[in-house]
């Protein structure tokens, strides 16, 4: 090899090896998942905690900025889900599910489309199919990301939702006279941190 062709290599080897940390992608896996359901009633307002949740999908991160998201799927048991109002409303909840046919919430997509803008802010929008109660929707899912202070990568969904859409019937108490609004919101917060790293 000529001193033209060993320079010229050189260059390509040094542009490469400089390049490379500064876009070395890593991927993330799930650390947390914190989720409610908020809702109304002739009453009162009420909240429900989910108390178990799998989240599960292909996280990739570069330079600390979430690039891509694939592969996603979420699923709730119906009984983690927890009202502060005692035993009677967590049954009308399950009732609602139809918990005993139906044990579970589902969500699954292929991908996310995320945006980042010059701030650093992080928009995510996600097309896939919800499935409660044994009916089963496409949805589309909007959430925002930002980086923790120590790295982690916080993704914040609030989704609105009307029972009725899944052929569910509001929960009503004493004869009726205390209904169960028909539109519900879904308040989730997932957290992020970086797995190994994957050098591409």
């Amino acid at each position: 090899m000529n001193s033209k062709h060993l320079n010229a290599t050189l260059v390509v080897l040094l542009a490469i090896f400089l390049y490379h940390p500064l876009h070395a992608q890593s991927t993330l896996t799930v650390k947390s998942v914190k989720a409610s359901i908020q809702g109304s009633s002739t009453l009162h307002a009420w909240e429900s905690q989910i108390t178990q949740i799998t989240c599960l999908g292909d996280f990739q991160s570069d330079n600390t900025l979430l690039k891509n998201i694939a592969d996603i799927s979420v699923k709730i048991p119906i009984a983690g889900i927890k009202s502060s109002e005692g035993r009677m409303m967590d049954n009308k909840t399950y009732e609602a599910f139809k918990s005993e046919e139906h044990p579970y919430i589902t969500y699954t997509a292929s991908r996310a489309q995320i945006t980042t803008d010059a701030a650093k802010n992080t928009t995510i929008k996600v097309s896939g199919n919800l499935t409660m109660a044994g009916t089963t929707k496409p949805i589309t899912v909007e959430a925002t990301g930002k980086s923790l202070p120590n790295g982690d990568m916080e993704i914040s969904i609030t989704r609105k939702l009307k029972m009725t859409e899944f052929n569910m019937k509001p929960p009503t108490a004493m004869m009726g006279t205390i209904k169960v609004g028909d539109e519900v919101t879904v308040v989730v917060s997932l957290v992020l941190t970086q797995a190994a790293s994957a050098a591409r």
